[in-house]
């Protein structure tokens, strides 16, 4: 009697921390962001601790730029772009309704232009051409690699599907700019890609903001300094628009 009443005690006992543990799992996994919100690693999430959001965001952007003679949204809807940022969330309030987000990121800037560049090497300066077409071109495409630190402050709501707002300035170091100018010839295609240029500012430093609710959110950023900093250069202030995913 005594040992079916102790065996009873224990299977009564593992199937009671099972079930716990499942519950625990329920509470805590629809607090956990993105596509990694089912993770816990080996053991149920603890429900006291809190939760974090945009660790890894990345955003899809469509680019452009203005200057004296450049007017924003006349390049082509192909100049797509695309960051990918890794940072820790900071909270500084109960429930991490308000947090600080800071790490690194990198950028891919491109520009499907109507223009083209000629790099002077006498004064070491950047021209802008209009109007491709007549000068054979069938294509051009700008293109610039960077490397950022962002640091931003969050604002979100305390649900679940919460609203959220990151306000935010980057830092950037750039690199790798590249044009690629396409011909056409009867039915050759000839591609002319040249790289470096005399003048391309390597720092930059620029403001952004994403608002939207939970991973999803429109992002916007403008960079303060312009692409070339020869001043008898084409003036171009590069920025982006479009739509940011929180994965983690």
């Amino acid at each position: 009697m005594l040992k079916n009443c102790l065996l009873f005690i224990l299977v009564f006992n593992a199937v009671f921390q099972i079930y716990s543990q499942k519950e625990r799992e329920n509470v805590n996994s629809k607090f956990r962001p993105g596509i990694m919100w089912f993770y816990t690693g080996l053991r149920p999430a603890i429900p006291e601790k809190v939760r974090k959001y945009d660790r890894f965001i990345i955003d899809v952007t469509y680019n452009d730029w203005h200057g004296v003679k450049n007017k924003v949204f006349k390049n082509n809807w192909s100049s797509i772009g695309l960051n990918t940022s890794f940072l820790m969330d900071i909270p500084l309030s109960k429930g991490n309704t308000k947090a600080i987000g800071i790490g690194l990121s990198y950028g891919l800037y491109k520009i499907n232009q109507n223009q083209f560049f000629i790099r002077n090497e006498k004064d070491k300066s950047t021209l802008m051409y209009d109007d491709i077409k007549s000068y054979g071109i069938e294509k051009s495409v700008f293109k610039l690699h960077s490397v950022s630190i962002p640091l931003e402050i969050r604002f979100r709501g305390k649900e679940w599907k919460h609203w959220k707002f990151h306000l935010g300035g980057k830092f950037t170091y750039q690199f790798l700019a590249s044009t690629v100018l396409s011909t056409k010839s009867n039915s050759f295609v000839s591609k002319q890609v040249s790289q470096g240029f005399y003048d391309l500012n390597p720092i930059n430093s620029s403001c952004y903001i994403r608002f939207g609710r939970r991973n999803w959110a429109l992002f916007a950023q403008y960079n303060f300094l312009p692409l070339f900093k020869n001043s008898t250069s084409a003036q171009l202030y590069t920025f982006q628009w479009g739509l940011s995913i929180s994965l983690f």
